[in-house]
């Protein structure tokens, strides 16, 4: 009887060991992790690399310690036998991609493609200050090492081959991710990519509250896809549907112009990014080896999955062709002026109001029609016929305003400048006039200029001037000038209505 038992408890005691030491050793990887995660930072953060300024010399000692890193652990350069893909800028420099794969098993999916890249170049020496750009983004290029070593452990479970890239030259344009992108669209195997990751600072997870994945709109059923629980990590990941900001920018671009699906990986922009207070010291390290196992889960999950991964949509910032038609509702501000051009004075400008909506009609990359319809409240000050230097008498004006011109476009659907010329047409329902001050003198009722009936139908030429701030954003001023008399009336010099509307309009589409 007691020997079943004793049985049953030597079982019970191998399995609570096999559990301890298998937690043990993975505890124990992560910590050698951790440790070189370090090193990698410290190196590449060094002040004796100067800031791997992209194309200097210290940027290729930074690319010599990668290649020493990646060629120990085993990776296969993508093209040839040589990790670097040179490349130029405009026909000059020299800079340096480092690029490897890490083949999948599937005979068919193996020839489709998840990028997995990070610049190592960062901003140099400046007023005799190292920028070291440990978290921008010696984080990055660590990341993506350890990530590879963990893909080639596990290179049975990847049916999509992985590709590898350090890249160069992200801080003066993300010039080395478009040179690969380039590349890979040379060699007809830019539409095999399935994703493309871009690991840009990533060291200060604690301290941004998590990491942040933008672009997962690009990406089909991406909630099971980037779920964290189910890879069993305990990381807090917050998603945004597309890369937003006109203001940055990251290896994801020339990708995601392309129709790439991308995703941006970041812990956000807590760090000193930029300043020479970005050192190694104040990584997160422990945050760093978990953004690293989950960048490796994910890697492998993209990689394993049997259904396509393009969802078919894009960033609005990332597209590269304007909509034939955008609609748009619009608010801003006007000065309004009435001139005498057959007097000898002017009327001074008041401050009013314009809300609508706005149509334009894009004819090719370069033409555009567009047309506002609004609402204006204008308002200007003029004098009275007894009293030319009085400025005393207002008007005011509600009317429907319609200006239709001809755009001249300079730049992409993302940032463009706009020139247009044309013409408008406006509708007056409402008008009145009043005096500011109690006029010196015996004023008849009605008075001069303020008895004059105002034109209900108003029309001149129109130009305007605006700037594209994003796919969604367009900052307008536009300038009317009135051709007939505001007036009808014969008492009133000739009167013409001037208008300057400064306006923020948002499209829709």
């Amino acid at each position: 009887m007691n020997k079943p038992r004793h049985h049953m408890a030597l079982l019970s005691a191998t399995f609570t060991l096999m559990l301890l030491a298998a937690h043990a050793d993975a505890a124990g990887q992560g910590s050698a992790q951790r440790q070189r995660l370090e090193q990698h930072v410290y190196t590449l953060a060094a002040d004796s690399l100067q800031g791997r300024r992209a194309g200097s010399a210290d940027a290729e000692r930074a690319a010599a310690y990668v290649v020493r890193q990646w060629r120990d652990m085993g990776l296969q350069p993508l093209w040839g036998d040589d990790y670097r893909s040179s490349f130029t800028v405009h026909g000059e420099g020299h800079y340096t991609n480092l690029v490897a794969i890490i083949e999948g098993c599937d005979p068919i999916l193996k020839g489709e493609y998840i990028v997995v890249g990070g610049h190592y170049d960062h901003l140099g020496v400046r007023d005799g200050k190292v920028y070291n750009g440990a978290d921008d983004n010696a984080s990055g290029t660590a990341c993506v090492t350890e990530v590879a070593r963990q893909l080639l452990a596990r290179q049975k479970e990847l049916k999509r081959s992985v590709i590898i890239c350090a890249f160069d030259a992200e801080e003066i344009g993300l010039y080395g991710s478009d040179a690969l992108a380039r590349n890979l669209v040379q060699r007809g195997l830019i539409d095999r990519v399935q994703l493309m990751m871009s690991v840009d600072m990533v060291g200060w997870l604690r301290q941004g509250g998590g990491l942040t994945l933008e672009g997962t709109g690009t990406l089909q059923d991406y909630k099971s896809l980037v779920d964290p629980e189910s890879m069993g990590l305990p990381i807090n990941i917050k998603t945004k549907r597309y890369e937003n900001s006109i203001f940055t920018a990251t290896d994801t671009e020339p990708f995601a112009k392309r129709g790439v699906p991308t995703l941006a990986v970041t812990t956000g922009l807590k760090s000193p990014y930029h300043k020479p207070e970005d050192d190694a010291n104040l990584i997160d390290y422990e945050g760093l080896s978990l953004v690293t196992d989950y960048v490796a889960a994910l890697t492998l999950r993209a990689a394993g999955r049997q259904e396509p991964l393009p969802s078919g949509q894009v960033a609005p910032k990332h597209r590269t062709k304007t909509t034939p038609l955008s609609l748009g509702v619009s608010a801003g501000y006007n000065n309004s002026w009435l001139r005498f051009p057959n007097a000898a004075f002017n009327g001074k400008s008041l401050m009013g109001g314009d809300a609508g909506l706005a149509l334009q009609y894009n004819m090719t990359s370069l033409l555009s029609l567009h047309t506002d319809i609004h609402y204006s409240y204008t308002r200007a000050s003029y004098p009275d016929m007894r009293n030319l230097e009085s400025n005393t008498l207002r008007m005011q004006q509600h009317s429907l305003t319609v200006p239709l011109m001809l755009q001249l476009k300079i730049g992409e659907p993302s940032f463009a400048l706009y020139l247009g010329f044309g013409g408008y047409y406006s509708h007056s329902f409402s008008n009145g006039f009043y005096y500011t001050e109690e006029p010196s003198y015996p004023v008849p009722s009605p008075v001069d200029a303020a008895s004059q009936p105002c034109r209900t139908h108003q029309w001149g030429f129109a130009w305007n001037c605006g700037i594209r701030l994003g796919y969604n954003w367009q900052f307008d001023i536009t300038s009317l000038y009135q051709m007939g008399s505001l007036f009808t009336g014969v008492d009133m010099p000739l009167t013409r209505g001037t208008q300057s509307t400064v306006s923020l309009t948002y499209y829709f589409f």
